[in-house]
């Protein structure tokens, strides 16, 4: 074989060694070409999911039912007779509904003083226990449900007049008379489901054998939504 020969033959197998690199390099930078916009529709599909994520929110959700259990004290004034003091215990019962942070609700409560009665030596009268019915008005902070809460009270009273001039004594037991119900409280999530109260109430009963009785009563309690 000739060098011309040779070189033919060698220059061919190169020639077609080039084409033969230059053909695999265009058919991956066709491929890459291809699978590039569904990459790119893939991520631009996936960029609006994850951008609409909400932030978690920073306070409580309080809306639903709920219940608990309540003690205090309690200091009961009576027109013309003495001031008293005492513990109360009791329990409530209500609905929240719950706008972004704003909470309103209403609940039902019950309440029974161990001792709140008043006497001079021709009067006595004794609060046995009483129920509200209120509007409730918070804002959620956090873990915490600042509130006001305005309603209706019924109480029941056992009460008695001693008649000095014939030495006996009049009254009645289980007279009840209504009355308005305000206050201010807190409530604090400790878990989920689960809050502690503390809350300041205010009543003003309607005048009762010839006698305003008004009570304050600080609480502390506990309870449970679902």
């Amino acid at each position: 074989m000739s060098w011309v020969s040779l070189y033919n033959c060698t220059g061919l197998r190169s020639a077609e060694h080039v084409r033969a690199k230059a053909l695999r390099l265009c058919f991956v930078i066709c491929a890459l070409l291809l699978t590039a916009p569904s990459v790119e529709r893939a991520v631009a599909a996936d960029w609006p999911l994850r951008g609409s994520l909400a932030p978690t929110p920073a306070y409580t959700r309080w809306d639903g039912w709920q219940f608990g259990a309540l003690a205090g004290f309690s200091n009961m004034q009576t027109s013309s007779l003495n001031t008293t003091t005492g513990p109360v215990f009791g329990g409530f019962f209500g609905y929240n509904m719950q706008w972004d942070q704003l909470v309103l609700g209403f609940d039902l409560g019950y309440k029974y003083p161990s001792v709140l009665d008043t006497s001079t030596t021709t009067a006595q009268l004794k609060l046995v226990d009483y129920a509200t019915l209120r509007g409730r008005a918070g804002y959620a902070v956090g873990q915490f449900l600042p509130y006001a809460v305005v309603g209706l009270a019924v109480g029941r009273f056992n009460y008695s007049n001693f008649d000095s001039v014939t030495g006996t004594f009049a009254g009645k037991d289980n007279a009840f008379t209504a009355g308005v119900a305000a206050g201010l409280g807190v409530d604090w999530a400790v878990t989920p489901g689960i809050f502690v109260r503390a809350e300041w109430e205010y009543i003003a009963f309607a005048t009762l054998n010839g006698k305003n009785v008004q009570t304050n009563t600080g609480f502390l309690g506990v309870g449970g939504r679902f």
